[in-house]
């Protein structure tokens, strides 16, 4: 802990002022090389001083003097961040800044939002709300295009929204409302518009981490040369084969790889060398570290931390498990592929907090559709954050989202740098044109009308009386891939109506070889059946 030089008393980290004599600190510069420490120094200081005083005009000025760069934030709470990485805010700032300077030679301008010191807001960073009103402020004055999020939910906290998806999780957790500026439930029937949103995405830390091993991320993406070819990986449990694939074909001429063929034994060796651009389509758990496969009643582990290091280039990453993206709660990357990812080489992630879903055959709906369009986004050379929400609003393009589409858009997250791309945008960039574009962006509303609530309904109503002789020969048509009659055995299903458009869906829960899993069907007032959805 630093001491006033003027009175002896000891500093708070990230104390402007003396809190004994009220004389003026003077941070500390971290060692630097002599070529390296005057403008590393002095980054430090500017890309500070934007948000601490005058923050109208000195976001103003960040706008204009950005010319035909993206504009960004990083934001993040200094002290906080400081203190769990064990270094000095100093220390911390003087990395961020020469990430900031690096991310100019990718035509990208990032400033600092330090939530713990800014002339802004008093918002907490444990205050979603509060900090996404601090945001809507800086975008009124200046526009800009990304935000890039340092640290885990102890830092800058994660949002939590009641589960309104019939299933086993209680609450959702999500960075959305850092992209949308929104923190209603996206259960209470807003529309968005993702063309004019904070392409948002999040370096999670953790505690014990140190400061070398959190910007093992800066030095991979910022020394990162795009790449002229893709070279992806696809690997899927075997039940969802046929929808895997028709995602996987959209980047590559390949059939994705399937598990149990496919274990921890031999995941290694069939990913090629030089792989850049990964889907994995596997099941994932909330008590373990690993994603897994399956046939019949058979899970393998197939994936995992481990796996995660032996990739030697830098990749992106989109994954469709349950909790595919889980770091939250004290995790380690022992525990978590996302963690590890991030200091071994990962661009971005793309993955879930929570329960997802998918069918086992096409078209594709909910985590495919999310996964698949961003995955052959950032093989178009879209950036992380702008695949992301061209994910977004493909998802989202239906009419009337169910309860399990709106639950994908909640709980699936961007994690790395927005701004950062895998190849070259084959399509012209005009960021002056998106800075104008979204100064007019709103914060949607809630609309009674399309509000998603699922309400329980008698099993021998006249809606269920339609629906199961339709279920028997729909059962004959899937059995080819799936044996829904040898899933729902000795299953006693409930039944909902989703939301005010005549749809409805059966739910069947069923625990085997110690693996819980949902099957939803959903069908219409006649008894029709829509879609089907496994839980990931």
């Amino acid at each position: 802990m630093p001491y006033c030089e003027n009175c002896g008393n000891k500093l708070s980290d990230g104390a402007n002022f003396c809190e004994e004599c009220g004389a003026k600190v003077y941070p500390e510069l971290s060692p630097l090389d002599e070529n390296s420490r005057g403008e590393e120094s002095s980054s430090a200081e500017d890309s500070i001083s934007t948000f601490v005083s005058n923050w109208q005009l000195q976001w103003l000025k960040a706008s204009l003097s950005s010319g035909s760069s993206e504009l960004g934030i990083i934001m993040t709470d200094v002290s906080a961040l400081a203190n769990q990485l064990s270094c000095s805010p100093t220390q911390l700032k003087n990395e961020i800044a020469g990430y900031i300077n690096k991310a100019k030679i990718r035509d990208v301008c990032y400033h600092l939002l330090d939530i713990g010191n800014n002339e802004i807001s008093s918002a907490k960073s444990n205050d979603v709300r509060g900090v996404v009103d601090l945001l809507k402020q800086i975008i009124l004055v200046a526009c800009p295009k990304y935000l890039f999020i340092l640290g885990n939910e102890e830092i800058i906290n994660l949002m939590s929204w009641e589960n309104e998806c019939i299933d086993s999780d209680e609450n959702v957790l999500a960075d959305l409302p850092y992209v949308t500026l929104d923190v209603d439930s996206p259960w209470n029937g807003q529309q968005y518009d993702f063309s004019q949103v904070l392409r948002t995405g999040r370096l999670p830390s953790y505690t014990g981490e140190t400061l070398d091993e959190f910007v093992k991320y800066f030095a991979t993406s910022s020394s990162y040369s795009l790449e002229s070819k893709i070279e992806p990986f696809g690997l899927s449990a075997f039940v969802w084969q046929k929808a895997s694939n028709a995602q996987y074909r959209e980047i590559s001429q390949n059939e994705v790889k399937t598990s149990p063929s496919i274990t921890l034994a031999n995941v290694g060796q069939v990913m090629p060398q030089n792989v850049n651009l990964l889907y994995f389509n596997l099941h994932g758990s909330n008590q373990t570290e690993f994603w897994y496969g399956q046939q019949g009643h058979s899970y393998p582990e197939t994936f995992s931390p481990e796996i995660v290091k032996q990739i030697k280039n830098p990749f992106f990453l989109g994954v469709e498990a349950c909790y595919g993206a889980r770091y939250t709660q004290g995790l380690s990357p022992n525990d978590s592929i996302v963690l590890t990812a991030m200091q071994n080489r990962c661009l971005a992630l793309l993955g879930s907090s929570k329960i997802a879903y998918g069918p086992c055959e096409p078209p594709g709906f909910c985590a495919d559709i999310i996964i698949g369009v961003f995955l052959k986004n950032v093989q178009d050379g879209k950036s992380a954050g702008d695949a992301y929400c061209e994910a977004l609003t493909v998802l989202m393009s239906e009419k009337d989202p169910d309860d399990s589409t709106i639950k994908t858009l909640a709980e699936f997250s961007l994690y790395g740098d927005p701004s950062i791309k895998l190849v070259c945008n084959t399509h012209p960039k005009d960021a002056r044109t998106f800075n104008k574009t979204v100064s007019r962006m709103i914060v949607p509303m809630p609309d009674v009308h399309r509000a998603v609530k699922s309400v329980l309904i008698e099993k021998d109503c006249n809606v269920v009386k339609a629906f199961l002789p339709k279920l028997e020969q729909y059962q004959v048509k899937m059995k080819t891939s799936f044996d829904m009659s040898d899933y729902m055995q000795g299953v006693e299903p409930k039944y909902y109506k989703v939301g005010s458009n005549n749809l409805y869906q059966a739910i069947y829960e069923k625990y085997s070889s110690g693996w819980k899993s949902l099957l939803k069907i959903y069908f219409d007032a006649q008894g029709n059946i829509k879609k089907q959805l496994l839980s990931k």
